[in-house]
């Protein structure tokens, strides 16, 4: 065989090495991926729910805004996780008031997970595994269903991929910088999910591995729990300058648990406050309420301390009750069907091409997780990491409230066990070994197919009355009437629908009409100051002063300082001529909202009514 000559060895370089199978496997995989997803953005790019955003996703878009407009500090303590406003306002600046912006980064930023979730499966079980987590993750529907909102789930199912995959290597390859990197990431995911402080905790004993030192196993922990020290100090200082309470994420760990845990608690979201589900009201009705019982002034953590004792005493009081709500919401947490908060994912599916493709859903991730674990159940050691990181999502979910969506990032590590079997179909197939690859082959399409013959259906009452809200917000008050009146067709308890079904009537000043909701919105939620303070305008605008009184003051019972309340009801007490009291009712309003227009030009009027007319002189004859 003849030498080769340099020319030919030089020639030989300019040529790019052909992938190797498994590169060109990985690329189809995350080319499917990108490409269902932006299938998906398109289908669905000028749906309502898209096109406008409604309740936690249009307060990140004004949080952002803020940000952008120099206000990049803030003026409170932080009630909801910064990260995700704060990156979106980074997305703003680079590309401006772009959604469609954001849904790409995100779409990206998941494919980027993928590639980690590739190296996380290859360190369990080799290429097969990665392969297969890989392409799960791909055809997840619920995963494409939230890369495509303006939600914090896709960024944090994107860090757990990370996460995990750091994980793996740090436990193999004993190094500093990856313990670190992990207390990093974990960090990070404290800024988008609180409840990643409790996961934190149980990611410690990572570090000890058998016969390993004392000292060494130590290190190790210390170094993750800087990493998360490193994320979160800047946040913890700047709740300090701007509350002067040294708080790492938010104060609503507390509110939080309140909410999972009373005598009133289903397992998902029930607000504090009834009728004030908003994130404005999220944010100060526990303040209010808190303040209102304690009678002063509460720091952000004496609100946190106060929500969470009130928890913990009902616990206390009523153990069994407790504990059947825990066992609720454990089953919830597994439940196949997909429980909903703003955006209905099974509406969204009758609605998008890609959707209604046999993807994988919750039901056969579960499924197909299960059949891993019994694959691998001689080898359960290299689980570790996956297994201790789902149980502590769980268990820190749990234990205060949950939407499905609170699981999500709960799902790579469960993608990663589920693909410990599509592995092994993948082996079988390879060996030849007829009887085991069938058997799997059908476990599979059980998986694929068993979760959606179940017909879950979307909350009639939850789409309706948020494309009511949309609808109201564009001024087209027809249409957003239409659908409140759908959704309480689909439920006869909408107290919110009701009430702003009659704020429309109210606006086209039909209040007998609007009288009428909000009298069955009041009988619905007796606890609702709002609806008081409707019936209370209403009856005044109709003449009735008495009841309208009657009601006012029932919201005042319910909340002292509810401004709308004294604001009516220093109007009704000027109606009945009593000018000095409605100018101490009105110097209340004034006090708990100083500078609000409304109640300036009310007391500019009152004073003049209150204030002794001159007597005409008589002409001299």
């Amino acid at each position: 065989m003849g030498k080769i000559t340099n020319s030919e060895q030089n020639h030989s370089e300019l040529f790019i090495p052909w992938p190797d199978k498994k590169s060109i496997i990985l690329m189809a995989i995350l080319f499917a991926a990108f490409l269902l997803r932006l299938i998906h953005w398109l289908d669905v790019h000028h749906d309502p729910f898209f096109a406008q955003l409604i309740m936690d996703s249009q307060e990140y878009d004004r949080w952002a805004m803020e940000i952008l407009s120099g206000n990049w500090l803030g003026s409170q303590v932080f009630f909801q996780a910064p990260l995700y406003p704060y990156w979106l306002a980074l997305i703003f600046t680079l590309f401006g008031h772009s959604l469609d912006a954001v849904y790409l980064i995100q779409i990206l930023g998941a494919l980027v997970g993928y590639y980690a979730l590739y190296r996380a499966g290859e360190k369990i079980g080799g290429e097969k595994v990665g392969l297969a987590a890989t392409f799960l993750a791909a055809f997840y529907g619920v995963f494409i269903f939230y890369d495509v909102q303006i939600l914090k789930e896709s960024l944090a199912v994107t860090l757990v991929c990370w996460l995990l995959w750091v994980l793996l290597e740090a436990r193999q390859k004993e190094s500093a910088i990856l313990w670190l990197t992990a207390g990093w990431l974990s960090g990070l995911l404290c800024l988008l999910r609180e409840n990643m402080l409790i996961v934190v905790l149980f990611l410690l004993p990572l570090a000890y591995r058998k016969g390993g030192k004392l000292l060494l196993t130590l290190k190790k922990s210390s170094l993750l729990l800087l990493g998360v020290t490193m994320v979160l100090l800047p946040v913890a200082w700047r709740n300090w300058i701007v509350g002067d309470v040294f708080l790492p994420t938010t104060f609503q760990g507390g509110v939080n648990f309140y909410i999972g845990n009373n005598p009133h608690a289903t397992g998902t979201y029930q607000p504090i406050v009834p009728g004030k589900e908003i994130p404005y009201y999220e944010r100060t009705e526990p303040i209010r309420v808190a303040e209102q019982e304690m009678g002063r002034h509460l720091s952000p953590a004496e609100v946190s301390n106060f929500w969470l004792k009130k928890a913990l005493a009902w616990a206390k009081a009523n153990p069994l009750d407790f504990v059947r709500l825990q066992f609720k919401k454990f089953l919830m947490f597994w439940s196949w069907y997909e429980w909903p908060d703003a955006v209905d994912y099974y509406y969204v599916k009758k609605n998008s091409l890609i959707l209604k493709l046999p993807l994988f859903e919750f039901g056969g991730i579960f499924l197909l997780a299960l059949i891993g674990l019994w694959l691998w159940r001689k080898r359960l050691k290299k689980l570790l990491v996956v297994g201790l990181f789902l149980c502590a999502w769980m268990v820190s979910t749990i234990i205060f409230f949950l939407f499905s969506r609170y699981r999500l990032p709960a799902l790579p590590a469960l993608i990663l066990l589920a693909a410990l079997a599509l592995a092994s179909l993948g082996e079988a197939w390879e060996k030849r070994n007829w009887k085991k690859a069938l058997f799997l082959t059908g476990l599979v399409f059980l998986s694929l197919f068993a979760p959606r013959s179940l017909g879950y259906q979307p909350r009639m009452d939850l789409v309706h009355y948020n494309l009511g809200l949309v609808f109201e917000r564009l001024g087209q008050l027809d249409k957003a009437a239409f659908h409140y009146q759908q959704a309480i067709a689909s439920n006869s308890n909408d107290f919110l629908s009701m009430i702003n079904l009659g704020n429309i009537l109210a606006r086209r000043n039909n209040w007998s009409a609007a009288l009428d909701w909000y009298q069955k919105a009041a009988a619905t939620e007796p606890r609702a100051e709002g609806a008081q303070v409707n019936l209370g305008r209403a009856y005044i605008l109709l003449g009735n002063l008495e009841k309208a009184e009657s009601h006012l003051r029932k919201a005042l019972e319910i909340n002292p300082q509810n401004i709308e309340a004294l604001q009516n009801l220093t109007v009704l007490l000027a109606k009945k001529g009593l000018f000095q009291e409605a100018l101490k009712t009105n110097q209340r309003v004034i006090q708990l909202a100083p500078g609000w227009p409304p109640a300036l030009r009310l007391r500019a009027k009152l004073l003049k009514l209150a204030s002794p007319q001159p007597k005409e002189k008589s002409r001299k004859k």
